[in-house]
This record gives structure tokens, C-alpha cells and sequence, in this order.
């Protein structure tokens, strides 16, 4: 049935200029994913060509891999459809950061074969042929397999990541033993925003990577009034949690937010006199490209305020667990090592950053109860929660809580700092 002036479409005249079958439009219909704009009296489905550009979205998410609840959580951002610009901006975020972890696999899996090559020909040099002795990589004795733990660890990379800050509960965990065992008494984020300065008025400000919105929920009466604040994250769980978090302040109405990758930032360029990036460009791969888009945004004379840690932070936590158990870590990756105190300058300058300045946070962790540095510990993206399974975890508390009965405290050193670069 072709209705009104032939702006809509049926069920099959749209699957058919979709290019699918009118199974997957019902499909898609019955599990809420792709619901009709409207219905005849009779209750036939009805499509627009808002309804085609949506059901690209849907497609590309699909071909590249996500399942339906993930796309389902991509298009179904506040109940309200971004427009085409907007939308093709985001597939594109998604789709290079799957071809991102695409990259990083089979890195893996190219130096392991590389590996295996090597092994086998020194093997074969070694034993040579003919003298009794069967060379085989594949023995389980082989070196090699040990390398097969990289492509794991690749495959495996972007789940965890996902599934780390899916939603702010780790990241409340992680604050809140801050909060209660800091020695210093003025809080980071206090210190943070001291550090913030404004050469414009108004001012225009991007958070990228915003986590759970403590920063302004902490400052918001300190906040100018004529500050215009964008909240984003890759994270729509995060995000979701940060508007709930600031929806009772008074911020409520002076705060746009967006799902967004820093990689592919989706704003023009030259938009924002202060882009913010609070411990944060450690966890992205392709930092060089992050910082371009980083600088790309802001006007001339804005500045990039980029927090992070130092080789030291958080010392005596993995010097514990490694006591304990020589394959406990408490992260997978260096962060201090990615993006930290040590070479954040050489990395911002390197793209095009001027005038870099480092400011320091003095402050240590003086803990006392050993459940809350638990909860800390298994929140982050080590292999705690493995690890320590079974008989493991009650051990690891008994063995904390006579440190701290034995030394009135468990003393941990804190480097982190704030890094400021103008364009």
C-alpha cells in the first residue's frame, strides 16, 4: 500500500529498496529494534526514509560485528534519532575502533607465526635431519605457545575494556577509596579545577572520556555561569550514569552530552576553548590520532588540559600482589608507560601542543580496613577476580588485614598530575 503522496513505504516495497528481506523488517520490528513510523488502520507497517537511514545504522553495526543488544544500546541514545551527519559520525567512531582491535590482533597473530617460523627453523638447524630426533613447534614444551597468550590477550583486549566501563561501578569503587584514605585533604577534584583557566568569555568546554561526572558534580557551584559544557564518552552506560549523577544539580540545564570516540571527535573544528581529558588518553591506542582530533577542535589559543598518573602510582598495591602471587596484576597495561608524568610532554608536543606545563598532585593512600582496598583491586582491569578466586580471595584479606594490624595502616604512593598545552 503506498500512502499520503508516496512518502512512505510498506513492509516490502522497503525491504525491497533496503536490499533485505521483509523477515528481517518484521525481525526487527517484533524485538523493538526497527519499529515502523507508522501504521495503517489495519495495523500494516508503514516506513519513511528516516526508517532507511536507521536501518543502515543497524546494518553496518551488524556487519561489524556488534550484537543486537549492543546496537540496540548505540541507536536508542535518550529515545531521540540523531540526524544522518550525526549518525554516519558515529558509525564511523565504531568502525575505527573495530578496525583498531582488528589491527592489534593480527599484529598478534603475524609475530607469533613469525615466531613459530623462527623456532622451527632454528629446531630444524639445530637437530638438523635424519639423526633421531623429530622437531615439532607444536610440542607443548615448545616456547612458542607462550605467544599465544598475546592473541588472547588481543582478542579478549576490547571486551574487557567494554565490559571495565560498561557502566561508572568500577570507577565508584575506584573513587571512593581515594575519597576515604587520601592523607591529602583537598580533594583531586577540587585540585583539578583550581587548575582550570578561562581566557574567554563565555567559554566553551569538551570533556572527552567524562567517566561518572564527579569533577563538576563536586565544583558545580564553582562553575561560571557562562560556561557551555559537553560531556562525552565512548560508554553509553557511563554516560547514562554521569545524567543521572548531575541531573539533580544545578547544572542540569547548562550540559550537553554525546556518545562520542576521542579518535573521531563529531565537532568541527575550532569549537572549543578548553578540551578536558582527566585520566583518560592512556586507555586510548591510537593517541596520536586522539590528540590531532583533540587539537583540530579547539580554537586558536584554547587549551588541552590532559590529567594522568606517574611510574610510581599505586606502588606498594601491585608490590602486594605480587607478593602474594607472582601472576597477580593489578593492570594489563602500563598506563604511566602509555600516557604518563614521565612522557606526557614529549607525546603533546609531538603533536603540535605549545607552551606544555606539568602540575603536580601531592597526595598518598593511608588505608585501614582491608575490604575497601579489595573492592579497589577487583574493579580494575587485572586478572584479581581470577586470580584470586576460591581459597585465594580470603587469603589475600587475612594477609592485609595483619599488615595493617601489624603497621596501623597499608601506605600507598599516589603520582598523578595535570598536563596543560595550548594550540
Amino acid at each position: 500500500m503506498q500512502a499520503h503522496d508516496g512518502s512512505l513505504m510498506t513492509a516490502g516495497q522497503f525491504a525491497a529498496r533496503a536490499g533485505v528481506t521483509v523477515r528481517t523488517i518484521r525481525f526487527y520490528d517484533k524485538i523493538g529494534l526497527l519499529p515502523p513510523s507508522f501504521r495503517t488502520a489495519a495495523g500494516n507497517r508503514q516506513y519513511t526514509m528516516r526508517d532507511l537511514a536507521r536501518l543502515q545504522r543497524i546494518l553496518t553495526l551488524k556487519y561489524i560485528g556488534l550484537s543486537i543488544d549492543e546496537i540496540k544500546q548505540a541507536i536508542h541514545r535518550d529515545g531521540q534519532e540523531e540526524d544522518l551527519r550525526q549518525s554516519l559520525r558515529i558509525q564511523d567512531t565504531i568502525i575505527r575502533r573495530k578496525l583498531e582491535h582488528l589491527r592489534l590482533v593480527h599484529k598478534a597473530v603475524t609475530e607469533t607465526l613469525a615466531q613459530l617460523d623462527s623456532t622451527e627453523k632454528c629446531g630444524r638447524e639445530l637437530y638438523g635431519q635424519g639423526d633421531g630426533h623429530d622437531w615439532d613447534s607444536s610440542e607443548e614444551t615448545s616456547p612458542s605457545w607462550e605467544l599465544f597468550t598475546s592473541i588472547i590477550r588481543a582478542v579478549n583486549q576490547e571486551e574487557k575494556w567494554a565490559e571495565q566501563y560498561r557502566n561508572a561501578s568500577n570507577l565508584h569503587t575506584r573513587i571512593s577509596l581515594h575519597d576515604r584514605f587520601s592523607v591529602n585533604p583537598y580533594n583531586w577534584h577540587l585540585w583539578l579545577f583550581d587548575q582550570l583557566e578561562t581566557r574567554s568569555s563565555p567559554c566553551s568546554i569538551l570533556e572527552i572520556g567524562c567517566g561518572d561526572g564527579t569533577l563538576w558534580k563536586r565544583n558545580e557551584v564553582r562553575i561560571p555561569a557562562d560556561w557551555k559544557i559537553t560531556l562525552t564518552d565512548f560508554s553509553t552506560g557511563m554516560l547514562q550514569d554521569t545524567k543521572d549523577k548531575l541531573d539533580g544539580t544545578i547544572l542540569k540545564d547548562r550540559l550537553e552530552f554525546m556518545q562520542a570516540d576521542a579518535r573521531s571527535i563529531p565537532f568541527p573544528d575550532c569549537c572549543f576553548d578548553m578540551v578536558l581529558a582527566n585520566h583518560m588518553l592512556y586507555h586510548v591506542n591510537d593517541r596520536q590520532q586522539a590528540l590531532a582530533e583533540i587539537r583540530r577542535v579547539l580554537k586558536p589559543g584554547g587549551v588541552l588540559y590532559a590529567s594522568t598518573i606517574g611510574a610510581n602510582h599505586l606502588r606498594e598495591m601491585k608490590e602486594l600482589l605480587a607478593g602474594f602471587d607472582s601472576k597477580l596484576v593489578l593492570s594489563e597495561t602500563d598506563f604511566a608507560e602509555e600516557f604518563g608524568l614521565e612522557n606526557g610532554r614529549v607525546q603533546l608536543e609531538a603533536a603540535g601542543f605549545r607552551g606544555v606545563r606539568l602540575f603536580r598532585y601531592e597526595d598518598s593512600l593511608r588505608v585501614t580496613e582491608a575490604e575497601p582496598l579489595v573492592a579497589y583491586i577487583q574493579s580494575t582491569t587485572g586478572n584479581s577476580r581470577i586470580t584470586l578466586a576460591g581459597a585465594g580471595l580470603p587469603k589475600f584479606k587475612v594477609r592485609l588485614k595483619d599488615l595493617i594490624l601489624q603497621n596501623g595502616a597499608i601506605h600507598i604512593t599516589k603520582e598523578s598530575g595535570l598536563f596543560a598545552g595550548y594550540k
